[in-house]
């Protein structure tokens, strides 16, 4: 292989993905790359080249599972605005958020929705209609806000508050109806939006039927399909039990006005049943039954942080 390396559309696709969620395994990057299964060890060599020349670092996981994470020199080659890259390691919730992603954007059914449902999503997947909304998106989106030169000055103060907090003070925050505590949740009501293909604030004023404009919610979800007329799902990625008051503080969130006009149901997906059952009690406890359900997943075949695949289960 040559000292100089051509970045090809499918590599470009698997080097954005990397950049946003922050590490892939093989089979993940095949799936971004848009390429078929058999393509997998031709994209295996091409990241093991990026890696070699600094845009990669490759990690091998307990099972040998070799997974990928970005280093900062990746952001200037693939010529993206993006909040600053800290060293990104690898962890088990970034590689299942990664495989879930990755199915999705594969065709996968991964979230057990109604056959005709999943067939439009799917088709408005395919025509750019509809999209993938991952963690890096919305911190971009926060970076803007706080740059945006709309707001005033107390806003301002409310973000850097924000900034400030831990994420489990966060969460009983906004439960407690105190969002000025609240770190990872964007000040809403002051009708922004942002525009994931053009990476720009917007007016409240847009098409109702263009997903590439989301409403900045109040709580930042793991991963969100991102669909045209309010039909967007948020979707959260549970790997290990947390408090229920953590899952009732979390669906507290998704009650709000500016949560419920962006999703229209939200999306759990628990690898164990004890998980499952507290993540329930926080539905129920809130009364969001309608909007919310749990998905149960397995690692497929060994440990996730192995890089192995996530595989949801009706």
């Amino acid at each position: 292989m040559t000292s100089t390396l051509r970045a090809t559309k499918g590599d470009r696709r698997v080097l954005e993905a990397l950049l946003r969620f922050r590490c892939l395994s093989i089979l993940s990057a095949v799936r971004f790359s848009g390429l078929a299964l058999s393509s997998r060890y031709r994209i295996s060599r091409r990241l093991h080249a990026y890696a070699e020349r600094g845009y990669a670092r490759v990690i091998t996981g307990p099972s040998a599972h070799v997974v990928f994470t970005p280093t900062p020199k990746l952001i200037p080659l693939l010529e993206l605005e993006t909040p600053p890259l800290r060293a990104a390691d690898a962890s088990a919730h970034a590689l299942a958020v990664s495989s879930i992603a990755s199915q999705l954007a594969h065709g996968d059914n991964v979230l057990h929705l109604p056959d005709d449902e999943w067939e439009n999503i799917r088709v408005q997947m395919e025509d750019y209609e509809a999209g993938l909304v991952c963690e890096a998106d919305m911190r971009m989106a926060e970076s803007r806000l706080r740059q945006s030169g709309k707001r005033d000055q107390a806003v301002t103060q409310m973000l850097h508050l924000m900034d400030t907090q831990r994420d489990d003070v966060a969460y009983r925050a906004w439960a407690g109806g105190n969002p000025y505590q609240s770190w990872p949740w964007i000040v809403m009501a002051h009708g922004e939006a942002w525009n994931t293909r053009e990476q720009r604030i917007v007016s409240d004023v847009y098409a109702e039927s263009d997903s590439t404009v989301i409403a900045l919610t109040d709580h930042r979800p793991d991963l969100v399909l991102a669909r045209p007329f309010h039909q967007s799902i948020a979707i959260e990625v549970e790997l290990t039990r947390k408090p229920v008051n953590d899952y009732i503080a979390t669906m507290a969130g998704y009650t709000t006005r500016q949560s419920r006009d962006a999703y229209s149901q939200v999306v759990w997906i628990a690898t164990s049943e004890t998980t499952a059952h507290a993540i329930r009690r926080g539905i129920t406890a809130t009364g969001t039954e309608q909007l919310a359900r749990v998905v149960m997943a397995d690692s497929n075949g060994g440990p996730l942080w192995g890089g192995v695949d996530l595989t949801t289960r009706a």
